[in-house]
């Protein structure tokens, strides 16, 4: 069914340019507007589905400055605009677009562009709704079905409700968050408790693959495709027919196989390298990337039109260093797992070692707990850990990643709980978190730490 669409152009050619594609592909053109004006005087008589905006117009307001009124409104609208420079990118990010399509487009972009904006409105409201404060954290349990997930810190069950929300549909995922914080592992906790879980969960790492290969891999080939091809070849969303693909570190994937891509999203089919016929699709896409796709919109490594097709539904994952009242939780069970796999009786971690993991930065996050904690099981042969080998300059209140006040709040108490609530001296909190008593006492005031709390 055709859609009723609003045009604020200020060239002409380029706005009947834009009318003719749209009633070509069975949709209307309700109004033309050259400037904000003269389209708030047209939205007073008129309800689109859907509005095409270029940002820079005929009088001093620009796109940017309508914007706000149609999402007040509720209507959609998608970008248009021959500048698509950084500075303009982040203005128009601000406003919360459905779309943005970069001038010269052709008219297939103009129809999947507007595909895109639809399906990622029908979702917005449930979107909003699904949204996790931080005010509903207190008081949080986590499911049962993620089990297999390990912590219970406020910032890990807020992006584990979020799962919960979205895994029943068909919604497309985007999980965002830095190298080693368990991407993959919130996108095989989607895939168990969704429709889906009795069919594949395909996994693609698109950093992995070389450019060459990776249309192969994705889309599989023919015999005698191109040189080499000796069999045919069932490509990876082929395999995932039914269940789910995970486009693991998305962001690395090549431009052109991001335009091959898009298409596959799009028409929900596709064709194998050196084929005739088309294969139709059922499955769900979850991407994951440790970039600022936004960015590389701007600097011209990613399409515009794929980020807004992908990013209909995000969850971000913290970094180990925003939960670190999950980290003792994560050591015991990487202590227990590398135990197992070399039939060794588990290890026990001093508590004065365990306040050091907690002080440090990880910037390789849960991948680099685990790695560590390995290390030290078979560098330790007694059965209880003392000590870390951890890098020099990445500890402490003041490193280059300054912990928040709840987080500093929990790893002082967890000092004082480990020290029997000694504060200075030999064994005390203050030479756990290695730090001048003085210094821990006008910390602990500061927090609200008192000595009745910490004593009971």
């Amino acid at each position: 069914m055709g859609l009723k669409v609003f045009i604020v152009e200020d060239q002409f050619i380029e706005a009947n340019d834009l009318k003719l594609i749209l009633e070509s592909a069975g949709h209307s053109v309700c109004g033309i507007a050259k400037s904000v004006d003269a389209a708030l005087d047209l939205l007073a008589t008129v309800r689109p589905d859907i509005v095409l905006l270029d940002i820079f117009l005929k009088g001093t307001k620009t796109g940017i400055d309508l914007a706000p009124v149609l999402a007040e409104a509720k209507i959609p609208f998608i970008y248009i605009s021959a500048n698509s420079d950084p500075a303009t990118l982040d203005a128009a990010k601000t406003t919360r677009p459905d779309g943005f399509l970069v001038k010269p487009f052709k008219k297939q972009d103009i129809l999947v562009a507007l595909d895109i904006a639809i399906y990622r409105y029908q979702y917005a409201t449930e979107q909003a709704h699904l949204q996790v404060h931080e005010a509903q954290a207190a008081g949080r349990r986590k499911p049962k079905e993620f089990s297999d997930i390990i912590g219970s810190s406020d910032k890990l069950l807020q992006a584990l409700e979020l799962v919960s929300q979205v895994a029943p549909l068909d919604t497309t995922v985007l999980i965002l968050g830095e190298t080693g914080v368990g991407k993959e592992g919130i996108a095989k906790a989607i895939h168990q408790i969704s429709r889906r879980k009795h069919k594949p969960l395909i996994k693609v790492n698109c950093a992995a693959i070389p450019p060459g290969l990776i249309e192969s891999e994705l889309f599989g080939h023919e015999k005698g495709a191109f040189s080499g091809a000796s069999e045919r070849r069932i490509g990876k969303f082929e395999q995932a027919q039914g269940g789910s693909i995970f486009l693991d570190e998305i962001g690395e994937m090549p431009l052109e196989t991001q335009t091959k891509l898009l298409r596959v999203i799009q028409e929900k089919e596709l064709e194998r390298i050196g084929g005739r016929s088309t294969i139709k699709l059922d499955i769900r896409i979850i991407a994951a990337t440790n970039r600022n796709l936004y960015k590389e919109v701007g600097a011209g490594k990613f399409r515009i039109d794929l980020y807004y097709r992908i990013n209909v539904f995000s969850i971000t994952l913290p970094p180990l260093r925003e939960r670190v009242e999950d980290i003792p939780e994560l050591a015991d069970y990487f202590l227990k797992k590398h135990a197992r796999l070399s039939q060794n009786l588990p290890k026990k971690i001093e508590p004065a070692a365990l306040v050091k993991l907690q002080k440090y930065a990880w910037p390789g996050n849960i991948r680099e707990l685990e790695n560590v904690i390995e290390r030290q099981i078979i560098l330790t042969p007694a059965s209880v850990i003392s000590g870390f080998d951890l890098p020099e300059g990445q500890s402490g209140f003041d490193s280059n990643f300054p912990m928040k006040p709840d987080n500093q709040k929990h790893l002082i108490l967890s000092a004082l709980a480990q020290s029997n609530g000694k504060v200075s001296g030999k064994g005390g909190a203050a030479e756990l978190l290695n730090m001048p008593a003085p210094t821990l006492v006008s910390k602990m005031k500061r927090l609200g730490i008192s000595w009745r709390f910490v004593s009971g």
